[in-house]
């Protein structure tokens, strides 16, 4: 009989069941068990595996790949959890910085030194911010942390520390990075506060805090808010008169102080338009470098001193670039091209850049400069007195001249040191075959006592204001500063005296 027969038969209660039929049963009864265990096992493996897998997604979702910092979606939840969050009394503190000159850094020795750098940027704060309930790196070089108030430390001790530890030059791969932070600080309730909107007040604080010098920290108040909706309304407006190119050009005189007449102009922003009637120049290219907008406007500036310069056929005239323009890879082929199709002389151009492009990186500055006087262009260093005020710097590079700035002249004449000052800088600046500028003279005895202590030239209000270019013109052909006269030389001369000798 068959083993199916046999089945069948013992169903029917024929025949008993066959031994190899009760031994299979019984093999069944255990090994069903067994199998169900093992897949079910097996199932919870999957299980772990599946959430071990969600959980590492997750964390690298939230993790900032280069730094391992949170990233800012990882960030954002954490200020929208900051309700939740109960430190002593309630308070919360928010920092928002970023690098000054990271740019730069990126732009010269690039992208990978640049990378390190954030790096070790975020390792320098990690050890200021060990207290801190989130710290991420936001994305380019901006970070941002949440710190719970306490009575041990004041909000702006984290930012000064933070300002400290940057101040430190960095080695990377072998490099030495200078760079420092600008930080915003915001302090609000967690019960009270919108998390999001602390994070862009300490925005606005961090801003403002990028008029120090080297690196800041500033902490928000209502009176940031109010400067914010009004410099916001600026560079919409500047936009506006960008497209409809509402500028124009004044030129103001530069004086040859030899022999009093005119020499060359600098050239002017102004605005037409009245939304920026009472807004000052200098305002207007800070928001504009802020912005992004000072490229086209430094692009629009040449171009319309390089048409005055064609009208005017025989005099120069002074341009202020931007650091951010200066910076460009191209920027030197940028102004050669716009003197080929304008046809401009170069040596009738004078590009004049403050002292801050060429500390950021001498090297760059140098080879830039040393390619401007190569085709024929004028560089002057200007504002001289407003920012390192250092001579010895000044050796690395060859420039055309300096000058001064009006904060100079304020006690000039009347401080012995400070007319020892001037004349230092000047015999300085010949020294270095550099002829020197005088900016801010507004009265006929200041630019007296300049051309007795061997100034080149002098600007100020004195001897002529921003003017229309028509007007310009005019004044070409009129001397504006007399000579001294003999009795004024005799007298110069028994005070020089005195002077060399309460040195010696």
């Amino acid at each position: 009989m068959s083993s199916a027969a046999c089945v069948v038969a013992y169903a029917l209660g024929l025949t008993p069941v066959p031994a190899w039929l009760a031994l299979a049963i019984a093999c069944l009864a255990l090994v069903v068990p067994i199998v169900a265990l093992v897949q079910l096992r097996q199932g919870r493996e999957r299980c772990d595996a599946i959430a071990g897998e969600r959980d590492e997604l997750r964390l690298r979702l939230d993790c900032d790949p280069l730094t391992n910092l949170m990233n800012r979606s990882a960030f954002n939840r954490a200020l929208d959890d900051l309700a939740n969050i109960r430190s002593g009394s309630g308070n919360i503190i928010i920092l928002f910085f970023d690098l000054d000159r990271f740019k730069d850094v990126n732009d010269s020795l690039g992208h990978k030194v640049g990378d390190h750098l954030l790096i070790e940027v975020a390792r320098r704060a990690g050890t200021v911010l060990e207290g801190a309930s989130a710290f991420a790196r936001l994305g380019g070089d901006e970070f941002a942390a949440i710190v719970p108030c306490n009575a041990v430390k004041r909000p702006e001790d984290y930012g000064h520390a933070i300002v400290e530890v940057m101040n430190e030059p960095f080695l990377i791969d072998g490099r030495t990075v200078d760079v420092a932070a600008s930080v915003g600080i915001a302090v609000g309730d967690t019960l009270l506060d919108d998390g999001h909107e602390l994070l862009r007040r300490a925005d606005v604080a961090m801003y403002e805090a990028k008029g120090a010098p080297r690196g800041g920290c500033r902490v928000y108040d209502d009176m940031l808010s109010g400067r914010q909706i009004r410099e916001s309304s600026i560079r919409i407006e500047l936009g506006k008169s960008m497209i409809e190119q509402a500028f124009e050009l004044h030129y103001q005189p530069i004086v040859d102080a030899r022999t009093g007449r005119f020499s060359s102009a600098e050239a002017l922003l102004r605005s037409q338009s009245p939304m920026l009637s009472d807004v000052t120049t200098s305002t207007l290219i800070s928001i504009a470098e802020a912005s992004g907008q000072i490229m086209p406007l430094t692009e629009w500036t040449l171009d319309a001193a390089l048409g005055a310069i064609q009208e005017l056929e025989t005099s120069s005239i002074a341009v202020n670039v931007s650091p951010i323009y200066f910076r460009q890879p191209d920027f030197v082929h940028r102004i050669f091209d716009k003197l080929l199709v304008s046809r401009t002389r170069p040596e009738l151009l004078t590009v004049e850049v403050t002292e801050g492009v060429l500390i950021a990186d001498i090297a760059a500055a140098r080879h830039s400069i040393s390619r401007l006087r190569e085709i024929g262009i004028k560089v002057y260093l200007d504002d001289f007195g407003t920012g390192y005020s250092s001579l010895s710097y000044l050796q690395h590079f060859e420039l055309d001249g300096l000058k001064l700035d009006k904060s100079f002249l304020r006690e000039v004449g009347d401080k012995r040191k400070a007319t020892q000052i001037i004349r230092s800088i000047i015999d300085f600046g010949h020294s270095l075959d550099m002829r020197v500028v005088v900016e801010g003279v507004e009265s006929d005895w200041q630019a007296r006592l300049l051309q007795l202590l061997g100034c080149d030239f002098l600007q100020g209000y004195e001897l002529g204001v921003p003017m229309p270019l028509e007007e310009l013109r005019e004044l070409r052909d009129r001397s504006l500063l007399g000579q001294p006269t003999q009795a004024e030389l005799s007298e110069w001369n028994k005070e020089r005296l005195h002077l060399q000798t309460a040195a010696n």
